[in-house]
C-alpha cells in the first residue's frame, strides 16, 4: 500500500492508525493508495482500491474482459449456456 500525505506531515504512528481505520471499513478489498490530507485540524482520508478484473475463458482460452469485447463477442457470452458444477 502507498500511503501519500498532502499538505503537511504526519508521523507514523499517525500514518499507522488511519490505515488500521481504512482497513476496518474495507476489510476484504486491497488498498492500492491511500491519500491523506492534511487540512489545519482534519485530515481528509481518501483510498484507491484494487479493481479486479472480470477475466473470461471461452473456446478454452481467456480472452479478458467482457466490457472490451465487440457486439459479436458478447452475443455469444449471453448466450452460452455455462456448464453445471456437480
Amino acid at each position: 500500500m502507498q500511503i501519500v500525505v498532502l499538505n503537511g506531515t504526519l508521523t507514523e504512528a499517525e500514518q499507522d492508525a488511519y490505515v488500521r481505520q481504512v482497513t476496518a471499513v474495507y476489510p476484504v478489498s486491497i488498498i492500492e493508495k491511500l491519500f491523506l490530507d492534511v487540512q489545519d485540524d482534519r485530515v481528509d482520508v481518501r483510498c484507491d482500491l484494487h479493481r479486479f478484473r472480470n477475466l473470461r475463458k471461452m473456446g478454452g482460452y481467456c480472452i479478458g474482459e467482457p466490457s472490451g469485447w465487440n457486439r459479436a463477442k458478447q452475443a455469444e457470452l449471453r448466450d452460452t449456456i455455462p456448464n453445471p458444477i456437480d
